[in-house]
């Protein structure tokens, strides 16, 4: 015989169990009606294939209705694309080995165009959609640069590269391009090898030219030396010649003096004797010491020389 509670019993755990069922289903529709955007990303939602938000949806909680609505997601912070080891080839058929980091963003009213016009339904893909156009870019530039320029011209291909992706990402996704930098510039061995070669052929000519300049310069001072000499010796020569002139000079003019003093000397004697005659015989008894001479006119007859001169006049 069943006890009358039973039943009762069993009705009330049936209703329990119902009653948790119950709450089940509506915790799990209430946790899918509604979905976060992170503060990074906006989001649209999709309604059996219809796009039903307006506008992108920007951070927070949102409501959406179970197993019908779709959401796509998309992240529209500042971001940084790598491309690392992309080979270009420069006009001169030089392989160039570069890397690029290009930053960008996605713009609001961009985000339905990426979500939903572009590849797939809230797939858009960064990596194939828009590496092949910086690739593209890259290589069209660098194919207008010759080899040896590029390190010069490396921030003005920069930013060639940058405007150029920077308008065809714009016109295609509606991406916003922040900076693009070439972050490593490879060469090929082959022009790394010419290169040395020619920086080792310019040093080898700077080294030559400075020899050439300092025996220029030894050879520069030795004739300024020579010549410091030679005019050296000149002036002394040249002293010499003036000295040995001026002393010519005084000598002449010495003997010319002492000729002249002589001659009017004479002069004044011979015109002494022509006024006075008897001044021969003053001169002569001035310069005798008092003593006859030995001998007058090979005669040993001891009389004055001036006594036997006036005998001799007076005779005459």
């Amino acid at each position: 015989m069943i006890p009358k509670e039973l039943p009762i019993k069993l009705l009330r755990e049936s209703h329990a169990i119902r009653n948790v069922g119950i709450a089940a289903v509506a915790a799990l529709v209430l946790w899918n009606s509604v979905f976060v955007v992170e503060p990074t990303e906006m989001a649209g939602v999709r309604r059996l294939g219809i796009v039903t938000t307006q506008q992108p949806l920007g951070p927070g909680l949102h409501f959406k209705i179970p197993l019908i609505d779709q959401t796509d997601t998309l992240r529209v912070s500042v971001d940084v694309l790598r491309v690392n080891d992309l080979t270009v080839y420069t006009i001169d058929n030089q392989w160039v080995r570069i890397a690029v980091g290009m930053t960008y963003q996605i713009p609001r009213e961009a985000v339905f165009h990426l979500l939903y016009q572009v590849g797939k339904a809230g797939d858009f893909g960064i990596q194939e959609n828009v590496l092949p156009i910086i690739a593209d870019r890259a290589m069209r530039i660098f194919a207008k640069r010759n080899t040896i320029k590029i390190s010069e011209e490396r921030e003005t291909i920069a930013n060639e590269i940058r405007e150029s992706v920077s308008a065809q990402l714009k016109a295609l996704f509606g991406l916003q391009v922040i900076d693009l930098q070439l972050a490593k510039i490879e060469y090929s061995p082959t022009f790394v090898a010419s290169v040395e070669a020619a920086v080792k052929a310019k040093n080898d000519a700077v080294a030559a030219e400075n020899t050439v300049n300092r025996i220029r310069f030894e050879a520069d001072q030795a004739r300024a030396r020579a010549q410091g000499e030679a005019d050296a010796a000149a002036i002394q020569a040249e002293g010499a010649k003036r000295a040995a002139i001026t002393r010519a000079q005084g000598e002449a003019e010495a003997l010319r003096t002492i000729g002249q003093a002589q001659a009017e000397s004479l002069k004044a004697r011979g015109e002494a004797i022509t006024t006075h005659p008897r001044v021969v015989d003053l001169l002569l008894a001035d310069k005798w010491n008092g003593a006859p001479p030995s001998t007058i006119l090979g005669s040993q007859t001891a009389v004055p020389f001036f006594e036997i001169n006036r005998t001799l006049q007076n005779g005459k």
